[in-house]
């Protein structure tokens, strides 16, 4: 049998998964975090393939555990992989040669998400701030159109302009929930594979805190006291994550992490909205452990999310 082939990967190794062994919720925040970031990106690329349901393979081996993107990603039913919603992928496919897109692939897509998600983690760790979106003293490689950015040491890196774009849109927490397992003696590796060419970007324990951000922080006193238990509210922000345990989502407003729940039905729907900017219509609930109306970071209980588009003109250079 041909041995299967890859487009890219994350994996954690060291000596903590040096027998291919981790945490079952680890593994489950890994693969969660992994599906909501390659969507991402995706969805970057080619909006109509957004709510694609696709898995995620898993292989287990000594040494590391790794997630991976076979280069039969349209069709892991022949290749024993998972299941993929075939009627969509072919209306999809539709209308992609509808706008012209005849010599761009699924595979493609799938291999320019990974790169993205690569990208970001080499950019982040060369400026040190995932937060940082504007950069002065670029440099230029007109001849490979690369653009150089430089950090606090004066080092230089060359990112495809694309890329480059890409990232200035991007989350800052898009990789914190596949970061957040990175600890001495697990580090987080990811790679992309193309023409049987391997580029990995290594994230370990000194680096972690650039891609993670503490949200569950403790507050002293009540926060947004105006969101009063019950009161009707439209909001605008950011959604952060998913939990499919507790079906709720977090609401990143006004840079503080709101937990949120569907008033009906399952967060499932709203799965290809995670990173997106959003406006939010539901109530409040400052319902407590115990009960009581006295919680001081409030809930939310929403009907429903809207996707606020925007952001496609980003001036890269803006100072």
């Amino acid at each position: 049998m041909e041995e299967e082939k890859y487009l890219g990967y994350i994996k954690y190794d060291g000596p903590l998964v040096e027998d291919g062994l981790m945490d079952g919720r680890k593994q489950a925040q890994a693969l969660m975090g992994f599906d909501s970031a390659i969507r991402y990106f995706i969805g970057k690329q080619a909006p109509d393939l957004q709510r694609l349901d696709f898995e995620i393979p898993v292989r287990i081996r000594k040494g590391s555990w790794e997630a991976l993107i076979p280069e039969t990603v349209a069709g892991w039913t022949q290749a024993g992989l998972g299941v993929v919603a075939t009627a969509y992928l072919t209306k999809a496919a539709q209308k992609m040669a509808e706008k012209d897109f005849s010599d761009f692939g699924f595979k493609d897509i799938f291999r320019a998400s990974l790169d993205g998600l690569k990208w970001f983690a080499r950019i982040g760790k060369h400026m040190g701030d995932v937060s940082i979106r504007k950069f002065s003293d670029v440099r230029f490689d007109s001849s490979n159109g690369l653009i150089g950015i430089v950090n606090d040491q004066g080092d230089t890196l060359y990112v495809p302009k694309h890329v480059l774009d890409l990232y200035c849109q991007c989350p800052a927490n898009i990789l914190e929930n596949v970061a957040s397992n990175i600890t001495h003696g697990r580090n987080l590796v990811i790679g992309s594979i193309e023409d049987n060419v391997l580029d990995e970007v290594t994230i370990d324990s000194s680096e972690k805190h650039i891609f993670c951000q503490d949200e569950e922080e403790e507050e002293d006193e009540i926060l947004f006291a105006e969101l009063e238990h019950g009161a009707e509210v439209v909001l605008e922000g950011e959604i952060t994550r998913e939990n499919k345990t507790s079906n709720s989502m977090g609401f990143k407003y006004n840079d503080h992490i709101l937990t949120s729940y569907p008033e009906i039905g399952s967060i499932v729907q709203y799965k290809h909205l995670i990173f997106s900017q959003c406006r939010l219509y539901g109530r409040v609930s400052r319902l407590d452990e115990k009960g009581q109306f006295n919680a001081r970071r409030p809930k939310l209980i929403f009907r429903h999310l809207e996707e606020i588009r925007g952001g496609e003109n980003y001036d890269l250079f803006n100072q």
